[in-house]
């Protein structure tokens, strides 16, 4: 990252720049092209990390808007702070969803194009899903279900996915441009 000329350049862990669909709520079959349990967690963790990468970086552009009492700050008030320090509630110490800062990103910095929101969809499977394989098959699936209604005796699949590489890829990339978004966004400020 370099502070000084507003240019944040997140760590993509894969660049995956060649795969260009995307989607959202949806079941996802990608051709076999089968992982070892040692890939799975690679790309596992390059799509963790280029999403965290992701919500840092809009909550250091946002704190760059004019009032914002990180202003300049960099997170300097927190980023090497001791448990217990008091620090000033700013979009970097805020409890904002990821859907709450791509709302108000988009809102304030009118980025061409506008960040998905299917990217929050994409966070939640990953974040709350669940992970598993049958005992026939090679790849992982990631299953994320709604949050039931009060009551309710069923509950709906919001999204499905069979983790395959080509899936984690293509993801990976989708995440890094909503990165570049937000770069080209903060460059403007």
């Amino acid at each position: 990252m370099d502070w000084s000329g507003k240019t944040f350049n997140a760590a993509a862990p894969n660049d995956d720049r060649n795969l260009s669909s995307r989607y959202s709520n949806a079941s996802i079959s990608f051709e076999d092209n089968s992982m070892d349990k040692q890939q799975h967690a690679i790309h596992l963790g390059g799509l963790v990390g280029n999403l965290q990468s992701l919500e840092i970086a809009i909550r250091l552009a946002l704190a760059q808007l004019p009032g914002s009492p990180a202003k300049d700050t960099y997170g300097d008030d927190f980023r090497n702070a001791k448990v217990g320090t008091l620090v000033p509630v700013s979009d970097l110490s805020s409890f904002a969803s990821l859907r709450e800062l791509i709302k108000v990103f988009n809102e304030k910095l009118s980025p061409n194009p506008p960040l998905d929101l299917a990217l929050v969809t994409l966070r939640d499977a990953i974040a709350h899903g669940r992970v598993f394989a049958g005992p026939d098959e090679e790849e992982f699936r990631v299953v994320k279900f709604e949050k039931p209604q009060r009551g309710a005796t069923q509950v709906a699949v919001e999204y499905s996915a069979v983790m395959t590489e080509a899936w984690f890829m293509e993801n990976k990339a989708w995440v890094r441009d909503a990165i570049e978004t937000v770069d080209r966004a903060w460059g403007k400020l």
